[in-house]
């Protein structure tokens, strides 16, 4: 195994279990993440959020274990796509309240981009 070919297989190890994690502490305050409303003020079925937080934790899964991980590259972006239109839709919030969202919209943005190159490295 190369140096490059180690560093990739941490790298996919790490961004893997960052969302592992979040799918797990999504799915373990399921209730309070129901409750939740979008940007546009109404909530989503909770089959749905069920549905996002599943994604999260096989495109996790598929990243640390490098099976299928383009697949599961491609089902995190679609989950940060859809995530960030409904709950950081920045175009609708004006002055400092558009801040966190500003900031949340950037970070998904970036790990979008990283999954691309996880997508790339795949192929």
């Amino acid at each position: 195994m190369t140096t490059a070919e180690f560093l990739t297989h941490i790298g996919r190890i790490i961004f893997g279990g960052f969302f592992l994690i979040a799918g797990i502490r999504n799915f373990l305050h399921f209730r309070e993440r129901t409750e939740l409303s979008t940007n546009y003020g109404w909530r989503l079925p909770a089959a749905l959020i069920a549905v996002g937080f599943a994604m999260q934790l096989v495109g996790g899964v598929s990243l640390i274990f490098n099976l299928h991980a383009a697949t599961g590259a491609g089902l995190l972006i679609v989950f940060l796509i859809v995530a960030t239109s409904l709950y950081h839709n920045l175009f609708m919030f004006q002055g400092k309240e558009r801040d966190p969202h500003l900031y949340l919209t950037l970070v998904n943005i970036t790990l979008a981009g990283g999954l691309l190159m996880v997508i790339a490295d795949a192929l």
